[in-house]
């Protein structure tokens, strides 16, 4: 599982996050201050950085409850997504190349994870489904995994043409103690993408995550993933 509304950030971020759509990606690298600059062309951990300077941590504040997006749009949601970062979590411990495959079906999507385990070169996977559990919005869900449940929030969704499928979703649960952020393509490359990561970053701050705990999910060019 792995594994969702959340913009803002830069002049670019304002553009491209806060309207959630970002058509010419060449105008918003000729926005980027060189400082912002630095941030599209390095690590996640660069990125987690250049977060916590736009909207640095205060441990003192006290936080509501967690908010998910307004509306998920479930035509848009299946399909394969690419595990870029979680918190550390004993049910994908060691596990590169992560991904998650969603189908639509009645009152949900079935749900298909799979990853590589470092220590052995093995694949591990799951079947599991998630069953719309608030149907307003169509952000949360109950995730079955085996005879594991758990919530599934969808908290962020970044999408930069609303006549495709999402970019972005960002999935945690009411605790805070679950968080996932997942993308449409294995690696973070794009300045497009990197500023979207950056909004992403600086508005879970802003829900009272620690980002510091967020470790990236490692997806090799080599990676071999299922079939579609």
């Amino acid at each position: 599982m792995k594994h969702t509304q959340i913009w803002s950030v830069l002049a670019i971020g304002i553009i491209c996050l806060f309207s959630v759509s970002c058509e010419n990606e060449n105008d918003s690298i000729e926005s980027l201050s060189q400082n912002e600059l630095t941030a599209t062309i390095n690590g996640f951990d660069d990125l987690i950085k250049e977060a916590l300077e736009k909207e640095p941590i205060v441990t003192s504040k006290t936080f509501g409850p967690v908010e998910t997006v307004d509306h998920v749009d479930l035509s848009r949601y299946p399909g394969r997504w690419y595990e870029i970062a979680s918190f550390p979590n004993f049910f994908s411990q060691n596990c590169n190349c992560t991904t998650a495959d969603y189908t639509s079906i009645e009152g949900g999507v079935s749900v298909f994870n799979n990853c590589i385990l470092a220590t052995t070169g093995n694949t591990s996977s799951i079947n599991g489904t998630a069953l719309v559990a608030d149907t307003t919005s169509n952000a949360k869900f109950d995730l079955f995994l085996g005879p594991v449940s758990s919530d599934y929030w969808i908290i962020d969704l970044v999408s930069f043409n609303n006549e495709t499928p999402y970019d972005f979703s960002v999935v945690s649960g009411p605790s805070r103690e679950t968080l996932f952020i997942l993308s449409r393509t294995p690696r973070i490359e794009t300045f497009k993408q990197k500023i979207a990561v950056v909004g992403i970053l600086i508005n879970l701050i802003k829900q009272g995550y620690d980002i510091r705990n967020l470790v990236a999910t490692e997806q090799y060019s080599d990676c071999e993933y299922p079939e579609l």
